[in-house]
């Protein structure tokens, strides 16, 4: 035998009896047996070690790995358990077996990134950065709308249409990306156009409940309906990345909107009849968009949908989470404070910059597994690309605060209310960043217990000290508005304690 170690490969001459026919034949075989001729025989005997085997096989998928953490996720999903690392390779379990696993593999050599056309990453970085433009359009045309109606249930039908749209159109768009992953773009395509054909009646019901419990009269049935269909019609054409076309249909309605502002009452009815025109365009465009894709015998997409019933509801108590916790805290402002109501402003208008940071932080963290083998390396640079992140949406969000804040100081209409008010909604920048991130891990129940625990911070706190506007007259607005600055920098920091367990483990960006 070959006395080199394991892995060694090997060779030794063994020699086998091997019984030759005599020549004679069969004659022998009713009673005469000649002794057997022997001769030796040489075979090859490779003796290799099977954790070599192993590593060798996993090799092409762990080549990013930078931590046990990720070989021991490879492994599992590979079939390997403790039972096997025990019998074949002589570990304890899987994370032993791991360890070794990944100290074996050496180092990489990182990869080179495939060359970018420049035009289309400006493009796609230009289309999400339009996002948050896009979601403010119809603000140009509220004013137009709040003089003509001048109620104070048209406080609670925007404040109940803004969530339920919210939360439908959320909720749409996770179920028609969980199918379009799943190669079902006709599956998708039914989906989102029967959503959008039932947005308009979810709507008026919302309005008629409005109506029945507050007062009021069919025009805020039409307006709910409008705000639902809007809603989702633009979620269906920013899926399909033609933000262009949404654009396009309610740019006459904030023109109109704006006349309004400038050129005073003449131009209400106008305004009002624009913006109706503008979400039938959009509703028309987006059902078109929903037209003729895929293929007639593609499989239905009901089991992909059931498998995903609780990312379905998590999204959609997510999306309600996120609506009550901006509109709970201004629509008791709506007809009285017109500062504090527009702060969210320069936080819609930034969003798309927000979303962007956060669809780019996959990327950038997959880059650093290629670049980093160290894990405690590989934690640090995450937290600091997350704090990089962090501020720089703080930043963003600061800038057309400040330019808000300016216009109402030059127009003597700056209070502490709208100050403080603004400022929450700078920290909502940073943290809704860390909110898209926790989404990305399907974190949907850590984020609605963190939002309703903000809430309950600030209505909480608001009730002990009598300053809350949901108990009572607005009688408080800086106390209430600092109380609600409070409970968003708790919020951010229950966002990050979050993401702390999760977002720094390799194994998540295999």
């Amino acid at each position: 035998m070959s006395a080199g170690g394991p892995g060694a490969d090997t060779e030794e001459t063994v020699r086998v009896e091997v019984p030759r026919q005599h020549p004679a034949g069969p004659r022998f075989a009713a009673g005469e047996h000649p002794a057997p001729t022997l001769h030796p025989v040489v075979l090859p005997q490779i003796s290799t070690d099977p954790l070599d085997e192993l590593v060798d096989r996993m090799r092409p998928r762990l080549r990013r790995a930078v931590d046990g953490l990720q070989v021991a996720a490879a492994l599992e999903t590979d079939g390997c358990t403790d039972r096997i690392a025990r019998v074949e390779y002589g570990f304890t379990d899987v994370f032993a077996l791991s360890d070794e696993v990944f100290r074996r593999l050496g180092p990489h050599v990182p990869d080179e990134p495939p060359p970018a056309g420049p035009g289309r990453g400006r493009r796609e970085r230009a289309r999400v950065l339009l996002h948050g433009p896009l979601y403010a359009l119809p603000s140009a045309v509220f004013p137009a709308v709040l003089a003509m109606l001048g109620q104070r249930s048209l406080v609670l039908a925007l404040a109940l249409a803004g969530g339920l749209g919210w939360m439908y159109s959320g909720t749409a768009a996770y179920a028609g990306y969980k199918l379009l992953g799943a190669h079902r773009p006709r599956a998708t395509a039914v989906l989102l156009a029967r959503a959008t054909l039932l947005a308009p009646p979810a709507g008026a019901a919302a309005g008629a409940a409005v109506v029945w419990l507050a007062g009021g009269g069919p025009e805020l049935i039409l307006l709910t309906a409008g705000q639902l269909a809007y809603q989702m019609a633009g979620t269906v054409l920013v899926f399909y990345r033609q933000e262009g076309r949404l654009a396009a249909t309610m740019l006459p309605a904030v023109l109109a909107g704006c006349a309004y502002l400038v050129l005073g009452e003449q131009w209400q009815p106008a305004a009002a009849g624009v913006a109706v025109a503008g979400v039938f365009a959009a509703f028309a465009v987006a059902l078109r968009a929903t037209q003729g894709r895929g293929e007639p015998g593609e499989p239905g997409g009901g089991p992909i949908l059931r498998a995903h019933l609780s990312g379905l509801a998590g999204v959609a108590l997510y999306g309600l989470c996120s609506a009550a916790l901006l509109l709970h805290a201004q629509a008791p402002y709506l007809l009285s404070n017109f500062d504090v109501v527009v702060a969210a402003a320069p936080l819609i208008v930034v969003m798309g910059f927000v979303e962007w940071r956060a669809e780019r932080f996959r990327g950038l963290v997959m880059a650093l597994t290629r670049s980093i083998g160290r894990p405690e390396e590989f934690r640090s640079a995450v937290w600091r690309l997350i704090a990089r992140d962090t501020v720089a949406c703080l930043a963003v969000t600061a800038v057309p605060a400040a330019a808000l804040l300016a216009w109402f100081a030059a127009t003597g209409r700056l209070t502490a209310g709208g100050v403080l008010m603004t400022a929450a909604h700078v920290v909502l920048g940073g943290a809704y960043l860390a909110a898209f991130l926790l989404a990305g891990f399907e974190r949907y129940g850590l984020l609605c217990v963190s939002l309703l625990a903000a809430i309950a911070i600030h209505v909480g706190a608001g009730a002990l000290l009598g300053v809350s506007p949901l108990l009572g007259p607005p009688d408080s607005v800086p106390a209430d508005t600092a109380l609600y600055l409070g409970s968003v920098v708790a919020l951010q920091a229950l966002f990050l304690l979050g993401l702390a367990p999760i977002v720094s483990q390799a194994r998540h960006y295999r």
